[in-house]
């Protein structure tokens, strides 16, 4: 039922808004640099205006590719170290103060998808598990920051299949899936991020929720 806006590379979203729009919803693919904090508020603007309602809810879900390629611990340089940690991180910061500039006065959700391997640990992929754990310590500080203005952030952690890293719940736990696989984001996954947005989560906030079928119970 919700008003959806697409953010970050238009050209690569589009489809995607239009399958949403042919799904029956409201959808719009709309171009901003995720690490631009004025890019991304003319974003929030522009949705705002195309759909005549204020923004209320921004998830974030992107991360750099290059992230999601496997390097060994000692091999890791210094421009991989900048573009995954420092990208992931200033795109995290201004996600966040970009939805604090349409939020402020009037309360909103924001949620992170954060998957289970920040808290794992995962061989060959520690520029990012280490940033994806940084966005969990920006949302758990944002939440206490902001509560008293009405906005909650949390994040959901999801199995690592649902993330390209060719990892396996498997190999994060010593126990299989409880609900016996990752999960499907459109059945599984969507309706947790629904009540993370709704007027139902309101006193849900600096939260992580597990929605990974049952692999990380630490």
């Amino acid at each position: 039922g919700a008003d959806v806006a697409l953010v970050g590379d238009a050209t690569t979203l589009a489809p995607v808004a239009r399958e949403l729009t042919d799904r029956a919803g409201r959808a719009l693919a709309v171009d901003a640099t995720l690490t631009d904090r004025d890019a991304l508020g003319d974003a929030l603007g522009e949705t705002a205006e195309a759909f005549g309602q204020l923004v209320g809810a921004v998830v974030h879900t992107a991360m750099t590719p290059i992230a999601y390629e496997t390097v060994a611990f000692e091999d890791v340089d210094d421009e991989r170290w900048e573009t995954v940690w420092e990208g992931t991180m200033r795109a995290a910061l201004a996600v966040l103060q970009a939805s604090f500039g349409v939020m402020h006065g009037i309360g909103g959700r924001i949620v992170f998808v954060t998957p289970t391997v920040s808290m794992s640990g995962a061989a060959g992929l520690v520029p990012y598990t280490t940033a994806v754990e940084g966005q969990r310590l920006l949302a758990k500080s944002a939440a206490r920051q902001w509560g008293p203005d009405g906005i909650t952030v949390n994040c959901l952690a999801v199995a690592p299949e649902q993330v390209p890293i060719g990892v396996a719940s498997a190999a994060t736990s010593l126990a299989a899936p409880a609900l016996g696989g990752p999960g499907d984001p459109e059945h599984d996954l969507g309706p947790l991020v629904a009540f993370l947005l709704s007027d139902a989560g309101h006193f849900v906030s600096g939260t992580t929720l597990g929605a990974d079928g049952g692999v990380w119970m630490g």
